[in-house]
């Protein structure tokens, strides 16, 4: 059930990061809920392998949130960053 809610933590928080972000990158629509949907599943599957015993606690939403907006962030890096410089002469 954890993971059903991490997925839905994910499409949410990456959907309004999409939305906010895609004046910057074309592609920021779809980029942020997929990183944001795998942060939050990154963080259920961290609290059910380091023993989260009970059957969903506040600890494991907020990580899911924090991971989820983390995958936002990088989709917001990846659209700042400048292209790499080429030194070598076009022949």
């Amino acid at each position: 059930m954890n993971f059903l809610f991490a997925v839905i933590i994910g499409v949410v928080i990456g959907g309004l990061g999409g939305f906010v972000l895609r004046s910057k990158m074309a592609n920021a629509i779809w980029l942020a809920p997929v990183l944001a949907v795998v942060g939050a599943l990154i963080a259920a599957t961290a609290a059910a392998i380091f023993g989260d015993q009970r059957d969903y606690g506040p600890k494991e939403i907020a990580l899911q949130i924090v991971l989820a907006l983390v995958g936002v962030g990088v989709t917001w890096f990846l659209a700042n960053r400048s292209p790499a410089r080429s030194d070598t002469p076009v022949a």
